[in-house]
């Protein structure tokens, strides 16, 4: 029964971390796609999501010893999007609504499922990743909100070209970024632009927007990152009128592909050059 097996996962957790981590690190293992069930590949990796342990067998050296490794939470090919959302993600956008900052990335190869985690389906409920669930997740939160408490949602979309911040939400789309710091809010992009959201249909269509601006490449040269950006402006906890706020930053590091063993590859050079 899906919801038994992950009410055990959740007491699971409880027990094994009675104090909360600032870093968490989960790993999600892909199903074999289509090429690799036609070529009869096998699953190189056990997953056991109770114990959150990932057993990886040298299917090439079957002579060789299995390694485990240990993480925080672990989900198998078989996982749904809502129950990796609820285990892993919705703690931080709990904690966000509550005045901190947080941060969801996902890190790895291309066509390990980054974005499928991330984003998904967004027009199929159940297929929708991490970043369209916290949607309806801020707004049903703030719709339940007490009393006057007014809260404001502001969002940005920007992509990572070799090394290069480019707004996804800007006008100027040849316009580069820089990257600043200052001792009153820390790291910050210099002229971001940011728009005002009132529900999580709002917050779709900016995304929308933004992916029909990012750089479309072939698989073989990708090596961009995207970061979906929302802070949430709340009532200051302090007994006067200012106000607090918290951000969230949701990425997708891509992974470039794998280089060739025996070379002097910086994996920074441009590969447009």
């Amino acid at each position: 029964c899906p919801l038994k097996k992950l009410d055990t996962l959740r007491r699971y957790k409880a027990e094994k971390q009675e104090v909360s981590d600032n870093v968490k690190v989960v790993v999600r293992c892909r199903p074999l796609n289509q090429k690799e069930k036609m070529m009869a590949h096998k699953q190189a990796v056990v997953v056991d999501e109770i114990r959150g342990t990932i057993t990886v067998n040298k299917l090439e050296n079957p002579h060789e010893l299995p390694k485990t490794f240990t993480f925080d939470t672990v989900f198998g090919p078989d996982s749904k999007q809502l129950d990796v959302y609820n285990l892993t993600a919705r703690p931080i956008v709990d904690s966000v609504l509550e005045g901190y900052n947080g941060t969801i990335f996902a890190y790895g190869q291309t066509g390990t499922g980054k974005t499928f985690t991330m984003e998904g389906v967004r027009a199929v409920p159940e297929l929708r990743g991490i970043i369209p669930n916290s949607f309806a997740h801020i707004f049903g939160h703030i719709a339940k909100a007490e009393g006057d408490t007014r809260f404001l949602v502001r969002v940005s979309y920007l992509e990572i070209y070799n090394e290069e911040v480019r707004d996804l939400l800007g006008k100027d789309q040849l316009q580069r970024l820089e990257v600043k710091e200052r001792p009153d809010v820390g790291v910050y992009i210099k002229d971001l632009s940011g728009y005002v959201v009132n529900n999580a249909d709002d917050m779709d269509r900016i995304m929308t927007l933004g992916h029909k601006n990012q750089v479309h490449l072939p698989t073989v040269v990708c090596h961009f990152h995207v970061l979906f950006l929302w802070a949430l402006v709340l009532p200051s906890t302090s007994l006067s009128d200012s106000c607090d706020i918290s951000r969230s930053n949701s990425s997708e590091f891509t992974g470039s592909p794998p280089v060739p063993p025996h070379t002097d590859v910086d994996p920074r050079d441009s590969e447009l050059e």
